[in-house]
């Protein structure tokens, strides 16, 4: 196999297990292996496929839905099980948020500010088109198009794109606010009694298509304070998972910072610490688990239908 069948990128063999065929892409610089299942063959005919391919290569390409992950190289096992996770696919439905993801890619692509960028070619990518979510090439150049005419990419170009003063400064107003973001800052007690809860909310943001930001797995800079630290990671994340449990000042803290920001806090606390929540805090709706398989599946599903 020299081409993948879902992205319609190069491919590197590898060895399979059984019947299944397992291969290697590489997408701006990120590796990811795929396994194509048995029934593959039977799902690449449904209508689901065909009509959702774009979708499907797109969750690949930007990390979402991955079987399992080693050393940052993310795996997939694809078959007809995918018709389910179709609907847990994560992408940007609105034309702003559209206009915002591509401005990201055009802003990434650029090694210093005012650099002009060769485009040719890239309209005609399956891969990139589906990366940004992209059913055509007609979509991403009216989204190019949008930029040009917003003032945000130099309106003179046509197969390149260089960015303006105004859109370099958008572009620091939208990544400082996280909306791009596709990390959950993680507020929760830090103790043994909380591992397997901490595991459970790991789970859950890796099925959803989200990186974590745990403060106490992070490499703080010499010059930051841990305090400096927490706002930075928080101002940064797309949103914030807030667990109670233990009933923590530090999480009491850093999700009411989060809610200043106007970002999405999914609440939850386990039942036996529940009682035990402050006011301010207990009129929100929270998750409330007995084990941590009961909090992985509950935040996978709040996610799904929360977080866009």
């Amino acid at each position: 196999m020299k081409i993948c069948p879902i992205t319609e990128l190069q491919t590197k063999e590898l060895l399979g297990f059984g019947g299944e065929v397992r291969y290697s892409i590489t997408s701006f610089g990120k590796q990811s292996i795929i396994a194509l299942e048995d029934s593959f063959d039977e799902f690449s005919k449904t209508d689901q496929f065909i009509e959702n391919r774009y979708l499907i290569a797109g969750a690949i390409l930007n990390h979402q839905l991955r079987n399992g992950e080693s050393d940052g190289i993310a795996y997939y096992s694809i078959g007809i099980e995918w018709e389910e996770k179709l609907s847990r696919i994560i992408y940007p439905k609105t034309p702003k948020d559209k206009m915002d993801n591509l401005l990201k890619t055009l802003y990434q692509m650029q090694r210093y500010d005012g650099e002009e960028i060769n485009l040719m070619g890239y309209a005609a990518s399956f891969a990139f088109l589906s990366q940004h979510f992209f059913k055509n090439s007609s979509e991403y150049h009216f989204y190019f198009r949008l930029l040009q005419s917003e003032n945000l990419i130099d309106p003179t170009k046509t197969f390149s794109s260089r960015f303006t003063l105004k859109g370099l400064n958008y572009y620091s107003i939208i990544t400082e606010s996280g909306r791009l973001s596709n990390k959950c800052f993680v507020a929760m007690a830090f103790s043994d009694e909380t591992k397997e809860i901490r595991e459970a909310i790991r789970e859950a943001l890796k099925v959803t298509g989200f990186d974590p930001i745990i403060i106490d797995e992070q490499h703080i800079d010499s010059h930051k304070t841990i305090n400096d630290a927490i706002i930075a990671e928080l101002k940064g994340a797309k949103f914030c998972i807030a667990d109670f449990t233990m009933q923590r000042e530090g999480v009491y803290f850093e999700s009411g910072f989060a809610l200043g920001q106007g970002k999405p806090v999914i609440y939850c606390c386990r039942n036996d610490h529940f009682k035990k929540s402050h006011f301010d805090t207990k009129h929100f709706a929270h998750i409330l688990y007995d084990t941590p398989s009961e909090l992985k599946e509950s935040l996978i599903n709040k996610i799904n239908a929360w977080i866009k």
